[in-house]
């Protein structure tokens, strides 16, 4: 029996350049959360997960943006508070319930501690700017883009500032 090699065309999902995929190509999705008024967000390649009921234990001497540690399934992670981190007013004496957003790299990820979870967005690469001047109460050295949205701020933060412990090594110095 004879093979035909054929010249049909590929269904269009799979060429490359297609609508399908340009659109794709075209956004960036963030994973969101809240801390006060503010509204944050991190590449969904730098999350890990996200888990609402680790709690922190305190750790002596630790710089003032780290809350202490959490125990996640056996592995200890460093619980770096969002709004001391980023330079927020928050009060270390106020008890809050926090949620966790674990992030980095796998080997050694750390849990952001944030107020409110956001949705996971996806955003047209378009409307992604770099950040301000200013924002309000907040270190740019944190801050990597910022999208305006409807009736709200996306700050676009960089985990691997937010993970850094650069400074810490430039205080004891």
């Amino acid at each position: 029996m004879e093979t035909k090699q054929s010249n049909e065309t590929l269904p269009a999902v799979e060429k490359k350049g297609t609508v399908v995929e340009m659109a794709l190509a075209d956004t960036s999705q963030f994973v969101t959360f809240y801390y006060d008024k503010h509204f944050f967000g991190l590449p969904i390649d730098d999350v890990i997960e996200i888990n609402r009921t680790l709690d922190v234990t305190p750790v002596p001497m630790a710089p003032e943006y780290v809350s202490g540690v959490v125990n996640l399934r056996g592995q200890i992670l460093t619980a770096i508070n969002l709004a001391a981190r980023i330079g927020l007013f928050h009060d270390p004496a106020e008890q809050k319930e926090y949620n966790n957003v674990i992030m980095g790299n796998r080997e050694e990820p750390v849990s952001l501690l944030v107020e409110r979870i956001g949705d996971v967005m996806s955003i047209p690469t378009e409307k992604i700017e770099p950040p301000p001047d200013m924002i309000e109460g907040i270190n740019l050295k944190y801050v990597d883009q910022v999208c305006k949205l409807d009736n709200k701020l996306l700050i676009i933060l960089n985990s691997k500032a937010l993970e850094s412990a650069e400074e810490n090594k430039n205080k004891n110095n």
